[in-house]
């Protein structure tokens, strides 16, 4: 009977050990606000219709939470007549030095323009993190700024 309380004891002691290390996930919902700040389309030769590009943005995201980061996008484009699509890196610089890197694929249509988040690295309290998320165009006001919704699940790793 002793041997079986023990044992008892030990897996619940082990189950609690596994459970303070067990990663932490959170949801990071936010709107942001970027705009053009560089780059550059050019045509494909002898395919009409059809360029590539390379765009830095930068603007600012306000999460759920109120937090405000300064966001910056390295993006490489390609078009073909009104519709496309994108691939490039997304970077969140939290006002107290945390950062995380996002690597986006996209795609816009004149009805949408929406992509999908891999999160690729991060410093301070997302060092080490892991996670997916999405983003999806807003309508907005402005001529040349773009507002956007988002969200990232991230998975940070246990202590």
């Amino acid at each position: 009977m002793k041997v079986l309380k023990l044992f008892c004891l030990a897996i619940i002691a082990g189950l609690m050990l596994v459970g303070s290390v067990a990663a932490e996930e959170q949801k990071l919902k936010f709107r942001t606000v970027i705009t053009q700040l560089s780059g550059s389309m050019m045509d494909v030769a002898a395919f009409k219709g059809h360029a590539m590009g390379a765009t830095r943005y930068a603007g600012f995201a306000v999460f759920e939470d109120g937090r405000i980061a300064y966001k910056t996008v390295i993006a490489i484009s390609e078009s073909a007549g009104e519709t496309g699509s994108s691939s490039g890196y997304s970077t969140y610089m939290f006002q107290n030095g945390d950062a995380l890197v996002v690597k986006l694929t996209g795609r816009w249509s004149p009805d949408s323009n929406s992509g999908d988040y891999k999160v690729v690295s991060g410093t301070g309290a997302y060092e080490g993190a892991t996670g997916t998320g999405r983003y999806d165009k807003v309508k907005d006001p402005w001529k040349h700024a773009n507002l956007y919704e988002g969200s990232i699940s991230v998975e940070l790793p246990g202590d």
